[in-house]
């Protein structure tokens, strides 16, 4: 009895890969066959199964909160808002006007500012039958001032500065009030009841328009530098900061100014704001009612006559509606660049698969290329819906990507047409349908399946509009595919029989009486490639050069990426030539130093006994260097206790809680704690002669100082969080936290880079993993991972060369980059094995002339639809530009001339041939309808 021959390893490996390998050409063999014998129940089904899909669409749903768009939704930011939110309820916008000249300080500047506000006082909108205007709109502050603008009450601004050095004597903290009873006081203040709040130099003068008129440049300059607290409401200003590009006199005096701020807070109560409402597609809209996101329409309106008819000064502006209205408009304005790129693709098709005869002029192909992508699209739209995925404002860039594969797979499924041998070609057309598919099939699966990984990898971030936009990608390459082995095979079948029946190109209907001759040849495009490699590429200098390009290459662009920054400006989002971009512009050259305003938030807790801790923690705010501006009430109430009534808070004895509640309630209807008042949230409303009710949230505020980067703004950040968070309070909720507006660009800019490395890092990873699995050769896998990975490394290399920064943008583009780069190494890989006759050079030669082709035309049209872009103004279409111009070039660089070069010198062998193939293709031949007509035409 003979041994059983042992197989060693390798050998079972080599033959598990053919098995695998043949099998799944097997599937697509026999899935071409039937499409092609039933193109027209394809079609049906293909459309059937979309339009059922539409019905996700009832589902359909457009994410605007930025606060689901972009914030993580485990992130201190989005639990601090939500509190905020529903603790404050209530916010401020600013309206903001800048007027530069060469001396602001003229009286004719203050005749226009006189009439700008007049102006934006009678703004009036109308909404739901009711007329609003800006006293109806604005954020109202109390008057704290009882006894009107003559008084001589000492600046608040020593009171603040009391609590860093001490310095002030106790009558700044005292309370003229005391000494009136709390009924007859209270009456003044019921009476006086808010005003709105704003920062306007007018209000120096009372608003009073004879003492406008008739002040001189003297009087401006004496009120601005020596009144400090506002005449109208009584609460502290320096109006000195209304100013930019100051001089002073030898005194310190400002005589001269380049520029004056003037801004008009108005109210948001968030908690009634539906910012699906309000908000804005690229959802960048902030909270804002309807009202005053009507009224402030009106103003940028006003704002731009002003600006065009005034000639002595010039007037910039931004309303609390601008960065969204030009950030959206941005997006959208240029979406024509995009279409008529599509536009060029269609040509670039059809000049690319068409040729020069009535016959093979492919415009169906090149339609129903274009069209499976839409199919795709709106079929991924239905059934992320019907999952209840939200669609963002990124996922507009999704039909670019769907193209990029969707026209790649088109290709290559025409270059496997082009390369049946000649014993296959003369098989009848859905055997020869077959073949082609299971050519083409398991690159495009391959491919296909590791972009879905990829993206799906992708999808694990924490930043929700990324994560919703990688499942949308992942989904949407899965019924590009789907939709590209039935649908399109489907049409292209149809596309033969015309072309067998003599039918015109464009005039389907038309039957050519004369027979018309289909060109076999190559192509000029593909002769020339053939030189080109032959020739250049797989000679010894060729490879050479190849080879030491992409060490020298690779090693400037390792070099690149230790330098490239993580950093993200939302102003980047802005296009040059916009009102607001000019506003910004002059902001930061007259305010450089105006930093971002901060509020430490606490909750409820026992405020009597944890004063001194409160105490404490805001000194320790005072003293850090990266914080300016505090603004505490924790200080200012303990000096007006201790002054009033001789009790000293920070021995927690001295007072009982109802003594503490009915300082509180004094200090708040001070002229020197009235300011506070919106600071505090209490369980019943505050009334004036009443001692307050249990405190549910407090705040303290801050303005953290400009920064120049992540590197100085994300350690401040979390430092400040630090302190608040460690202060040793013990009673109550444990609720404190600090939160700022910016914080939500902030917290973005403290993950993106980790984002985009570890989801690089597992991209990379699942890549290696599919291609193992799909491809089941472990050479060809390591090479296929190779090329991806110095694609990548080259795209980061050159971003840093670019000025690109690492952000949220770049991490989308930079997940789209790794199912592109794959592409155009997986086609070449698997052709290769594929590839049985000849050494490793001729087989490296047939795989690129037969699929590199194919890679190139999909490179190609990849690029023509996205050319416009580098043209465009806008931040993300740009950024969008230069990385797919880097995956495309360097991808097809690695996939064209790189892997082939390799290949040629230390390929892996071929797949182990089967010989059941070609008995298959026989029995699905004479088991078919057309077995018959098949017979004929063997027999010739």
């Amino acid at each position: 009895m003979p041994k059983q021959k042992n197989n060693s390893p390798q050998q079972l490996w080599e033959y598990g890969s053919s098995a695998l390998v043949h099998f799944t050409e097997r599937i697509f063999f026999a899935l071409g066959v039937l499409v092609a014998r039933n193109p027209w129940k394809t079609i049906i089904a293909s459309w059937s199964f979309m339009l059922l899909s539409c019905i996700g669409l009832m589902n359909f749903h457009i994410e605007k909160n930025p606060m689901k768009l972009w914030v993580p939704p485990e992130s201190d930011f989005y639990l601090d808002t939500n509190w905020y939110i529903n603790k404050f309820e209530t916010n401020f916008r600013l309206q903001r006007v800048i007027i530069t000249a060469d001396d602001v300080m003229e009286p004719t500047v203050l005749q226009h500012i006189m009439n700008i506000t007049k102006e934006i006082k009678s703004l009036e909108i109308t909404y739901d039958d009711k007329e609003y205007s800006l006293k109806d709109l604005c954020y109202t502050v109390p008057i704290v001032d009882v006894y009107g603008s003559n008084s001589n009450s000492k600046s608040l601004d020593s009171v603040n500065d009391s609590a860093n050095n001490n310095t002030n004597s106790d009558d700044d903290y005292k309370d003229p009030n005391m000494w009136i009873g709390n009924m007859f006081y209270c009456s003044f203040v019921n009476s006086f009841e808010s005003t709105c709040h704003w920062h306007n130099i007018l209000d120096l003068w009372n608003n009073d328009i004879n003492l406008i008129s008739s002040a001189t440049k003297h009087d401006i300059i004496k009120k601005v530098n020596h009144v400090t607290k506002n005449p109208v409401t009584g609460h502290p200003m320096n109006y000195t900061t209304l100013f930019g590009g100051i001089e002073r006199d030898e005194s310190g005096d400002v005589v001269s100014a380049k520029s004056i701020l003037l801004t008009w807070y108005t109210l948001v109560n968030m908690s009634d704001v539906d910012i699906n409402e309000v908000g804005n597609l690229v959802g960048t809209e902030d909270w804002v009612s309807v009202p005053l996101a009507m009224w402030e329409s009106k103003f940028i309106e006003l704002m731009q006559n002003f600006s065009q008819n005034l000639t002595d000064i010039n007037l910039y502006y931004e309303a609390g509606r601008s960065f969204a209205d030009i950030s959206g408009e941005a997006m959208f304005k240029e979406i024509d660049k995009l279409f008529l790129g599509i536009i060029l693709m269609f040509l670039y098709i059809q000049f690319a698969l068409s040729r020069f005869n009535w016959l093979e002029i492919r415009l169906t192909l090149g339609s129903v290329g274009l069209l499976c992508i839409g199919m795709a699209y709106i079929t991924t739209i239905s059934w992320c819906s019907i999952m209840g995925i939200s669609f963002g404002p990124v996922h507009s860039s999704l039909p670019f990507l769907l193209m990029g594969l969707g026209i790649d797979d088109m290709f290559v499924m025409y270059a496997s047409w082009k390369n049946l041998s000649e014993n296959e070609s003369k098989k009848s057309l859905p055997i020869k349908v077959g073949l082609m598919l299971e050519h083409a099939g398991v690159s495009i699966v391959i491919t296909s399946f590791t972009d879905i990984v990829a993206l799906l990898i992708g999808a694990i971030t924490i930043l929700p509009s990324l994560k919703s936009f990688c499942i949308y990608a992942a989904i949407g390459v899965f019924f590009i595919f789907c939709y590209s082995v039935t649908f399109y095979v489907a049409i292209f079948t149809l596309d033969i029989r015309r072309i067998q029946d003599n039918r015109n190109g464009i005039l389907f209907c038309y039957k050519h009486s004369k027979d018309i001759s289909i060109s076999k040849n190559e192509t000029i495009f593909q002769r020339w490639l053939t030189k080109f490699y032959k020739n250049i590429v797989f000679t010894s200098v060729g490879r050479t050069t190849i080879i030491l390009f992409v060490i020298v290459m690779t090693g400037f662009s390792t070099s690149a990426i230790f330098k490239l920054e993580q950093r993200f400006d939302p102003k980047w989002f802005i296009p040059d030539g916009t009102y607001y971009k000019d506003y910004l512009t002059i902001y930061d050259t007259y305010y450089p130093d105006e930093g971002h305003l901060g509020m430490a938030f606490l909750g409820e807790m026992n405020y009597r006994y944890e004063f001194p801790n409160l105490y404490n923690l805001s000194r320790e705010l005072q003293n850090q260097s990266y914080i300016d501006d505090v603004s505490t009430w924790v200080d200012s109430f303990y000096k007006y206790v201790l002054r009033n009534f001789e009790v000293n808070l920070m021995n927690t004895t001295s007072a009982t809680d109802e003594e503490f509640d009915e300082f509180l309630s004094k200090f708040l209807y001070s002229s020197i704690g009235g300011r506070f008042q919106p600071y505090f949230r209490f369980t019943q409303p505050l009334r004036c002669g009443y001692p307050v009710t249990n405190i549910t949230g407090s705040s303290m505020q801050f303005k953290f100082e400009r920064f120049n980067g992540p590197k100085e703004y994300i350690p401040a950040m979390n430092h400040v969080k630090g302190v608040v968070k460690s202060a040793p309070i013990s009673t109550g909720d444990g609720y404190r936290s600090v939160w700022s507006k910016v914080f939500a660009n902030w917290v973005t800019d403290e993950i993106i880079a980790t984002e985009v490395e570890r989801n690089i890092e597992l991209a990379l990873l699942c890549v290696m993993v599919c291609t193992i699995i799909l491809i089941t050769n472990l050479q060809m896998c390591f090479w296929i991972f190779l090329c991806v990975l110095l694609t990548i490394v080259n795209v980061l290399g050159w971003m840093q060369r670019w000025d690109m920064t690492v952000d949220i943008v770049c991490c989308i583009g930079l997940e789209l980059a790794i199912g592109l780069c794959v592409d155009y190494a997986a086609h070449i890989g698997h052709t290769f094995l594929i590839i049985r006759d000849g050494n490793r050079t001729t087989r490296a030669l047939k795989t690129v002339t037969s699929i590199g082709a194919a890679v190139l035309l999909g490179g190609g049209s990849t690029f023509l639809s996205l050319s416009l872009l580098s043209m465009s103004k806008t931040y993300t279409f740009q950024s969008f530009f230069k990385i797919f111009l880097l995956v495309i070039i360097f991808g097809l660089f690695n996939g064209l001339l790189f892997l082939p070069v390799v290949l040629s010198l230390i390929g892996p062998d071929p797949h182990i041939s089967k010989k059941e193939s070609n008995t298959m293709s026989e029995i699905m031949e004479l088991n078919g309808k057309e077995h018959v007509e098949g017979k004929q035409t063997d027999d010739g």
